[in-house]
């Protein structure tokens, strides 16, 4: 697969905790990144990128030969998990422009390395309910959701790993099921009614990833799901590339508090002050300056 330039998949896969969760792998010795993919046909392949001369190499294993789709479809979709396709120029204009900025050499450097990509599910339904499982608790029990998720209702693929679960294996459990199986607490509700929706069409939820609909709209149209506050809202729409929201929670709070040698921990409206003259790249410059210690010489993953 062609990569741009610079690219570091490492900084890519590691730009946030989503490798962390179920159905990822991430191979850091091998830097090797796997996943079952639930292919539009029914099948679940199993998907691996690794660094290549030129780009990137993608390994398709299904059980019996691929067919020429397949493949075809699992690149697709692991181009849109490595946000190969996000045009960074802008941002990079805007970078050159503030350079008198505070944080403009952190992000420089970051961009300059290969950061700035976000790592994302197949699809927008994953990425919502995974955003869900982050609402309000650790990130210990944000894995424990996910994993009993994937356990549950995940359909399997080669060597017995699990894909994420479609819409309508999660539309079709109860509440309780939800209260119970998965562990989710007071997300139970809202995992569900988030499954019917996508399952429906009623969202339209794969969509959203359509650059000609407006920020506003799809702000609109996120905080309108059961469960979806400020943070959530502007989680999910960094990761549909829609950066203007900080998505700001106690760890980012508390982190860029340390990193701008602040006794206090800044109000939210002191934050956004902040980065108010990134404009729309708002989110995205905050997120590299808080995870900078991930982009030096010698990074320091959380």
């Amino acid at each position: 697969m062609h990569a741009p330039v610079p690219f570091d998949l490492d900084l890519v896969v590691r730009s946030h905790g989503w490798y962390d969760l179920s159905p990822w792998q991430w191979d850091a010795r091998r830097r090797v990144l796997s996943r079952p993919l639930d292919l539009a046909g029914g099948r679940v392949v199993r998907a691996e990128v690794a660094a290549a001369a030129g780009g990137l190499a993608l390994r398709v294993v299904a059980e019996g030969r691929p067919s020429g789709a397949e493949v075809a479809e699992a690149r697709s979709q692991m181009r849109a998990c490595l946000s190969l396709d996000a045009d960074l120029a802008p941002f990079r204009d805007l970078v050159r422009s503030l350079a008198s900025r505070p944080e403009a050499p952190a992000l420089r450097r970051a961009l300059d390395r290969g950061a700035g990509r976000l790592l994302r599910s197949p699809t927008v339904f994953e990425d919502a309910v995974k955003t869900l499982c982050t609402t309000n608790c650790s990130w210990a029990l944000t894995r424990t959701m996910v994993g009993r998720l994937v356990a549950e209702l995940g359909r399997p693929g080669p060597g017995g790993d699990r894909a994420f679960p479609r819409a309508e294996d999660m539309a079709a459990r109860t509440e309780r099921f939800y209260r119970e199986r998965i562990r989710a607490g007071y997300r139970a509700p809202f995992l569900r009614a988030l499954a019917r929706g996508a399952a429906s069409g009623a969202l339209g939820i794969e969509s959203w990833r359509d650059p000609s609909t407006s920020t506003a709209e799809l702000e609109q149209r996120i905080r309108s799901l059961p469960g979806f506050g400020p943070y959530a809202t502007e989680h999910l729409l960094r990761l549909l590339g829609r950066h203007r929201g900080l998505a700001l929670d106690s760890w980012s709070r508390r982190k860029l508090a340390r990193v701008r040698g602040r006794r206090r921990q800044p109000s939210d409206r002191t934050l956004a002050r902040w980065f108010a003259p990134w404009g729309e790249w708002a989110g995205l410059a905050m997120w590299l300056e808080v995870t900078a210690d991930w982009h030096g010489d010698a990074p320091t993953w959380p």
